[in-house]
């Protein structure tokens, strides 16, 4: 028989790894819709943004009232490139919050104008990982639906950002996200770098579907394996809230091709401001 201070040591390492794994099944990672290319990804207390722009106005750009209602927290903020639909609200977010913001040259320019500390910036490198808390976050070289409005790059900070087509694209970036068990791929405009994404598997495959060219769904699941397909970029931003979204994109039509480019493909399209909530897969 072992000594009882060997076996109190054994039960307490028992005691840990049952309420580790235990957690890991518990563990719901909560996703919830801001239009656009915009999610929250929460798990426990900690929040990841992508590309949340909640504001909905090209004339003034960013309502800080409106993000303040929408998005009440931000540990992390991740974009996909920076034009004004998808960066616009993010130096706003960053006066209330500490979130660490991840994007590209151009958009850490931005955010450097608008007085964003460097210490909370962090810029993308191709299939360079990033731990961000919970989540790890692999980015992947993308492209930008054609033409490419508002195009031009950063390569310093910029004197003025006050009007859309001051937030140039950039460069187009793909996310591979983890956390909670389950890995999403975020493509935030309507084209991809076929070879990046060959072989590509997700549990949950978000990408826009706003201008996309007619081969673009079939190259898409030519190279992406998705437990799910969740259509972004769908909802009309232009003088329509976030509360009352319309639908700029006819997704009649867009079901009616996923029908005939991937007939098998599972299909959910998230009303803007839906959460939906997904439990830790059970996997051996």
């Amino acid at each position: 028989m072992r000594p009882l201070r060997q076996r109190l040591l054994l039960g307490a390492i028992v005691a840990l790894v049952v309420s580790t794994v235990a957690n890991a099944a518990d563990t719901v990672t909560k996703v919830r819709f801001l239009g656009i290319n915009g999610f929250e990804f929460k798990i426990g207390d900690e929040t990841l943004l992508v590309d949340p722009y909640v504001s909905r106005d090209p004339r003034r750009v960013s309502i800080p009232e409106v993000v303040r209602k929408h998005i009440k927290q931000a540990d992390y903020i991740v974009l996909t490139h920076s034009h004004w639909d998808h960066l616009a609200d993010v130096p706003e977010i960053a006066k209330y919050t500490d979130a660490i913001i991840v994007g590209s040259q151009t958009t850490l320019n931005i955010c450097r104008h608008f007085r964003i500390a460097e210490s909370r910036l962090r810029q993308v490198e191709s299939r360079r990982t990033l731990r961000l808390g919970s989540f790890s976050l692999t980015p992947l070289r993308s492209r930008h639906k054609e033409p490419v409005g508002y195009p031009g790059s950063y390569d310093h900070v910029p004197e003025r950002i006050d009007k859309v087509s001051d937030f140039v694209e950039g460069g187009t970036w793909a996310l591979l996200l983890t956390g909670g068990g389950q890995t999403f791929l975020n493509i935030g405009s309507a084209n991809l770098v076929d070879a990046e994404l060959q072989g590509t598997k997700c549990d949950y495959l978000l990408a826009s579907i706003a201008g996309r060219a007619p081969d673009y769904l079939s190259r898409l699941f030519e190279c992406v394996d998705a437990q799910l397909f969740i259509p972004t970029h769908w909802d009309n931003f232009i003088g329509h809230p976030v509360e009352k979204p319309g639908e700029r994109i006819s997704l009649s039509d867009f079901h009616r091709e996923i029908q005939r480019v991937a007939p098998s493909q599972p299909v959910q399209v998230l009303k803007v401001l839906e959460t939906i909530e997904i439990p830790a897969p059970n996997r051996p």
